[in-house]
């Protein structure tokens, strides 16, 4: 997948992003006419067919490279579906409008949905046990910090920060183009203490409560940041983690709820406001691998 996406690099920008968009919408355009003119070919159809798959592919391949929003695009085609569908009710083209009908129809509400309201995420590792477990499903709210500016590199307007204790997905700055899933401990200006496993925000201690140790000796605790509660995970393990730091304006401090065991703010620093694009609100389906899927943790994220 890596050198799919080298091989894309060059030519990921917005011109030829614009090219590739219009190449589709030729190929839909000959398709109209040529149902239209008697002259349609299942042999031509195919072939175009084709062509528009390798477009596409490169298309989805420009939108993971620059971190594009989807949902812009998805809006791009739900309008043009819409002219198609328009046109061919105009024209009295009947084939036309069952094809067009159905463009619109499913575009229009993947693109609502997942564009610009809720997008699906799946938890990919252990590191916010025990509040997400691998294999959940969330819905990532994108605009729970402000609505996104098309084909800007997720740049928002009437935006607004993230609150202390809220799960926000984010580019960190060692892997700009991987999401990751942490929780927010401290904002600029803030002063972190981190020492024997307790964090201190501005001298005051997040007070944790233990609530079981399992088998294995690990410990569920609840931590308190004097907003909201919330559960954590402890090893029984000396921590080595002891430092003092002041987080800079603009950034951002997030670890994992499970703490000996989360790769975070803690190894590669702060997270930049522009790069936290949504907050983890609700688990809808989980699903571990080798099990069947199941409803058992539906709810709202704590």
């Amino acid at each position: 997948m890596s050198t799919f996406f080298n091989l894309i690099e060059p030519i990921a920008n917005l011109p030829v992003f614009i090219i590739l968009n219009l190449l589709i919408c030729g190929i839909v355009a000959y398709w109209y006419w040529s149902i239209v003119t008697g002259n349609f070919s299942d042999k031509v159809h195919r072939n175009t067919q084709r062509i528009g798959l390798f477009i596409s592919v490169l298309i989805i391949g420009i939108l993971f490279v620059k971190q594009w929003n989807i949902g812009d695009l998805l809006a791009f085609y739900s309008i043009f579906s819409l002219g198609v569908l328009i046109l061919s009710l105009v024209k009295g083209h009947q084939e036309i409008i069952k094809e067009s009908r159905g463009w619109f129809l499913s575009i229009f509400l993947v693109f609502f949905i997942r564009g610009y309201v809720y997008e699906p995420w799946q938890i990919p590792s252990g590191s916010m046990k025990p509040n997400l477990e691998v294999g959940d499903f969330v819905l990532v709210n994108r605009n729970a910090y402000g609505l996104e500016i098309p084909f800007t590199g997720r740049s928002k307007i009437f935006s607004k920060s993230p609150e202390i204790g809220e799960i926000v997905v984010f580019f960190p700055p060692h892997k700009p183009t991987v999401p990751y899933v942490k929780r927010v401990i401290a904002k600029g200006g803030d002063t972190i203490n981190y020492l024997n496993k307790r964090l201190y925000i501005n001298k005051e201690e997040y007070e944790q409560e233990l609530v079981q140790t399992d088998a294995f000796g690990v410990e569920i605790l609840t931590e308190n940041n004097n907003i909201k509660e919330y559960s954590i995970r402890h090893m029984q393990r000396t921590s080595a983690d002891i430092f003092e730091l002041v987080v800079p304006e603009g950034m951002y401090f997030v670890v994992g709820d499970n703490r000996d065991n989360s790769n975070d703010s803690r190894s590669w620093g702060f997270v930049k406001e522009e790069s936290i694009w949504g907050r983890a609100d609700y688990i809808w389906l989980s699903w571990k691998s080798g099990e069947w899927p199941n409803f058992s943790r539906v709810g709202k994220v704590k």
